[in-house]
């Protein structure tokens, strides 16, 4: 009614004037804040009774007497659900009436900066309402102002009117848990974030704590994060500000680990072992990996680790399987190659926004919340969040009164869709738009205590839509374009990652058992190649650093021990070379020389040699170098498949066979020097031999 009331306060000004001392920008503005606090019940019945409450508040400069409240209630149900979203953003409906008989009287004199609480209630049988649907109710402060009795404020909120005889609608509320994976391969935390969020107060105690009590919500977890809350519930190390430091939540890692194996693991009931699908469990691959960056990147092998892991580590800490794989894609698109790939893996649903998989014709009501889309390895799940419940779910949440617009603007999308005369049996898939999202607990616990007392919703768990049978609705898939692309990790990043998985190739080669080395690099690289990063890059960047910095670490336990320059006595010889091996087991590996220019140095490489660990070996390279000048020659080791382990080092290789070849060829050069001479000479002296008789 804000409109209205500026109007008001228009037309009262054009008559009589802006009164003496009040600015004209004040008096167009409402004097009076109004906060609605509560509604009651969340969903009017034909026996109910409708409770309003809220505050309200003289922001204005001038006193305000005789002032006093009363309800306003739409003439009709909103026609469509882009009219809810324009009602729950504030804009008034055109056929917005005040209810007179519902006047409260809340004070004599308001005076400016006092505020007031009122509460008013009126039986359903009063109120015009027409037909089952939603309609907004407000309440209007009414009274004298500078300008007159004018309306001095107004607020309103959401409400459904559905008869008990409807067919309930259903809701799969997806509880995703999941966090920024900031752990470098040797288990030190980067920061303090994964603490503070499942520690009291935080994130994840949160939605851990709410969902834990409410057994009607499918859980979709990350299983990293169950694993590094394990890591950390006997002690673990912080790097923070460049400093490492032990961390101070070790007992709170505990708790919240003991809180999900309870929620979340196998019941027991009497010593049998329970039906463990109580709570519907579903495994996010590794890290919610970002499939479609890392797909674009060629790194299909890490796409496949993470969806094939998810389901053993999730095991081996709640003490069950899951009920599958779930990808969730961040930007919420469909992106045709990773789905492919994620599929093959035995990912059958995929998370994904309205926008991703759009109608191709309107059937004229709202469809069930899921869609099959094809893929090369057979057709894939689509679980098809609710735009307008998601809205509702990212709707401001700081105070009171924003909560119950939040709460009412879900229920009434859930209303329209149980009264647009679509076939029965219809689910909407619930969900905020992140699995790293940061809700109210207080919505989430009004929410859900809201669904358990309305007759006409109910709770399905994801198994059960997972399982239905295919719609009759056609979608089409969006195409995943360049917008969508620049979402992903870039490629600047992933190839930081591809480089660094290069380099442990190379270290997979020379070691005799690999996989204590790599397996907590691997872990670590998948965990930089989380969707998570796509908002914080530079977390994510150091995260790589870091990975990097170990990778480099391990390779330089295996290296060639640096000589100064090498004098071969003849264009050809044998190069001293010296490996050292500081690993802890044996490593199998191979030399190379190369000089610079090549041309000049033919080397043949050496391979398979053994060192034990802790050792170094001592090995000779024939070689046949072409020239005098001294040659910078690399040597670098290698593995079985010929490609380069570390970094080369330099060594100098001069010969001395030139400088003996010069030193003859100046003999010899003499010698027929001095043999000419002498011939000359015999020449000469038998020429004047022959002249003397004559």
């Amino acid at each position: 009614m804000k409109r209205v009331a500026a109007w008001a306060c228009l037309a009262l000004l054009v008559v009589v004037g802006v009164a003496p001392g009040v600015n004209a920008e004040e008096a167009q503005q409402d004097p009076v804040a109004v906060t609605l606090t509560g509604i009651s019940p969340v969903s009017l019945g034909e026996s109910d009774t409708l409770t309003v409450s809220g505050r309200i508040a003289n922001t204005g400069l001038s006193d305000l007497t005789t002032v006093s409240v009363r309800l306003t209630l739409s003439a009709s149900p909103l026609a469509d659900r882009r009219a809810i979203r324009q009602a729950s953003r504030g804009e008034p409906p055109p056929d917005s009436l005040p209810l007179y008989d519902t006047a409260l009287a809340v004070t004599d004199l308001l005076a400016p900066g006092i505020t007031e609480e009122f509460r008013i209630a009126v039986p359903t049988a009063n109120l015009p309402v027409a037909a089952p649907g939603v309609y907004v109710v407000g309440a209007e402060v009414v009274g004298y102002g500078p300008a007159g009795f004018v309306i001095l404020g107004s607020d309103q909120v959401l409400i459904p009117y559905v008869p008990a005889d409807i067919a309930p609608i259903g809701v799969t509320w997806l509880w995703p848990m999941a966090t920024w994976p900031g752990q470098a391969p040797d288990g030190v935390l980067q920061g303090d974030l994964i603490p503070r969020e499942i520690s009291d107060g935080g994130r994840l105690h949160a939605i851990l704590d709410v969902g834990a009590t409410s057994p009607g919500v499918s859980w979709v977890v990350d299983p990293q994060l169950l694993q590094v809350v394990d890591d950390m519930s006997d002690g673990y190390l912080v790097e923070k500000g460049g400093e490492i430091r032990p961390g101070t939540a070790a007992q709170a890692a505990a708790d919240w680990q003991e809180r999900v194996r309870t929620t979340l693991g196998p019941r027991d009931t009497e010593g049998s072992r329970a039906d463990p699908r109580v709570r519907p469990l579903l495994a996010l691959p590794y890290a919610d990996i970002d499939a479609d960056a890392v797909a674009r990147a060629g790194l299909d092998s890490d796409v496949i680790r993470a969806a094939t892991s998810a389901g053993p580590l999730m095991r081996g800490q709640v003490d069950r399987d899951p009920d599958g794989t779930i990808a969730w894609p961040s930007g919420g698109q469909l992106d045709p190659v990773a789905l492919d790939l994620l599929a093959s893996t035995g990912v059958t649903a995929v998370v994904v926004r309205e926008r991703a998989l759009p109608l191709a014709v309107d059937p004229g009501y709202t469809p069930t919340g899921y869609s099959d889309v094809g893929s090369s390895a057979g057709p894939v799940r689509a679980l098809i969040i609710d735009s307008g419940l998601l809205a509702s779910l990212t709707m401001p949440q700081a105070s009171q009164s924003q909560v119950l617009a939040a709460r009412q603007r879900f229920l009434a999308e859930l209303a329209y869709v149980a009264l647009d005369g679509g076939p029965a049996g219809r689910t909407l898939v619930a969900s905020a738009g992140s699995t790293r999202w940061d809700p109210n607990p207080r919505l989430l616990r009004a929410l859900l205590a809201s669904l358990r007392s309305t007759t006409w919703t109910r709770l399905i768990p994801v198994d059960q839509l997972l399982a239905a049978p295919a719609t009759t609705e056609v979608r089409t898939v969006a195409a995943y374009d360049e917008k969508s692309q620049s979402r992903e990790l870039g490629s600047g990043y992933m190839e930081r990652i591809v480089t660094a998985g290069t380099t442990l190739d190379a270290l997979r080669g020379v070691v005799a058992n690999p996989i204590a080395i790599t397996t907590p690099v691997n872990a670590a690289l998948l965990r930089a190649e989380s969707s998570a990063w796509r908002t914080r890059p530079q977390a994510g960047t150091s995260l790589i650093e870091v990975t990097q910095q170990t990778i480099d670490t391990d390779i330089s336990q295996l290296y060639v021990v640096p000589r100064e320059a090498i004098t071969l006595s003849g264009d050809r010889g044998l190069v001293p070379v010296t490996v050292a091996n500081d690993f802890d087991q044996p490593v199998v590996i191979g030399v190379s020389l190369q000089g610079n220019p090549s041309a000049r140095l033919d080397a043949a490489p050496i391979s398979d040699i053994r060192i034990e660990p802790g050792r170094k070996a001592s090995l000779e390279v024939d070689v046949r170098i072409v020239g005098s000048e001294p040659l910078p020659v690399s040597v670098q080791l290698i593995d079985a498949e010929g490609r380069a382990y570390g970094e080369p080092i330099v060594v100098e290789l001069r010969t001395t066979a030139y400088a003996r070849a010069a030193l003859w060829f100046a003999v010899a050069a003499a010698a027929l020097l001095v043999i000419l001479v002498v011939f000359d000479i015999v020449r000469r002296a038998r020429a004047r031999q022959g002249r003397a008789p004559a």
